[in-house]
């Protein structure tokens, strides 16, 4: 077993394990355990991992709509929101509290009603990855129904929903300037390649040099030795296990870009200059292993 399948099981264990005891019943402890998947982990996944794995952020050309698209990542300014209607749905759907009209349960559905709903028309107009779209569209209609019913039968008033849509306002001003600085923060050209070992490059040259210049791709580049290093490694990979490769490169290719313009000071590219050092030998490693059997 995969202790990544092994570390979900143990999750949704831990979640579903109250209301197993409570009902004592294995039947409802497996369905605690789907409903958690459901309405816990999925949801969680999808709203993080895809800040990461699904964003196209390598340059201003290819942001459809400008700093508009970068909302993919600065979302997580929500973060606290988001926390905070999981746990009311969690406690409604798995712990089966769906009479309890506590006043955080209850806007804690309705600030994820529009959380999810935000998100799910972003993900249509900005980032059709379709695939992708099937779980904020079940988790928004899921909110929404939810809201509308708690909405009803509660008797909170319309100054409680408003005060909360008011509280979400510096996550609005905090998402628009984060999305903005990261649009500002892409370069204005397609990226060659190998964006954060190119970035460490830009360090103090008495650190990460010498460099030399080399032919890569066609075109003449400067570049030190752990890139040149790297290149050769990433060339041998490429043609033993081009399957694999491609996986990494498509996961890199998105994430990338966004750490490499982070690094904008020269003692930063220090840092990460020495932090790639061990992929370094380890490339250095491969490419004699693979010259010692060539020959």
């Amino acid at each position: 077993m995969s202790w990544h399948l092994l570390i979900l099981i143990l999750i949704l264990l831990a979640l579903a394990t109250p209301e197993g005891i409570a009902r004592q019943s294995w039947r409802r402890l497996l369905t605690a355990m789907a409903l958690s998947f459901l309405v816990v982990v999925l949801p969680l996944f999808a709203y993080f991992a895809s800040s990461v794995l699904i964003m196209d952020l390598r340059w201003k050309g290819a942001c459809r709509f400008g700093w508009v698209d970068c909302f993919i990542l600065s979302k997580l300014a929500f973060a606290p929101f988001v926390l905070v209607a999981t746990a009311a749905l969690y406690r409604i759907e798995v712990l089966q509290d769906k009479k309890n009209h506590d006043r955080w349960l209850v806007l804690g559905i309705y600030l994820g009603a529009i959380i999810s709903v935000t998100c799910f028309i972003f993900g249509v107009v900005c980032a059709p990855y379709y695939p992708w779209l099937l779980v904020p569209l079940y988790v928004a209609a899921w909110y929404v129904t939810r809201a509308v019913q708690l909405i009803r039968r509660s008797a909170w008033p319309f100054g409680d929903y408003l005060l909360a849509t008011l509280a979400t306002i510096p996550s609005w001003i905090t998402a628009w300037f984060w999305a903005k600085q990261t649009y500002v923060a892409l370069p204005e050209t397609p990226p060659s390649g190998c964006f954060v070992v190119t970035a460490a490059g830009r360090g103090h040259s008495n650190l990460v040099g010498p460099f030399l210049e080399i032919e890569h791709r066609g075109q003449a580049r400067r570049a030190n030795l752990q890139l040149v290093t790297l290149w050769r490694f990433e060339n041998s990979w490429r043609e033993k296990f081009p399957r694999s490769h491609q996986n990494f490169r498509r996961l890199y290719n998105r994430i990338g870009p966004v750490i490499a313009a982070r690094i904008r000071s020269p003692w930063l590219a220090d840092v990460i200059f020495l932090a790639l050092k061990p992929a370094e030998w380890f490339a250095k490693i491969c490419l004699k292993q693979a010259r010692v059997k060539a020959s």
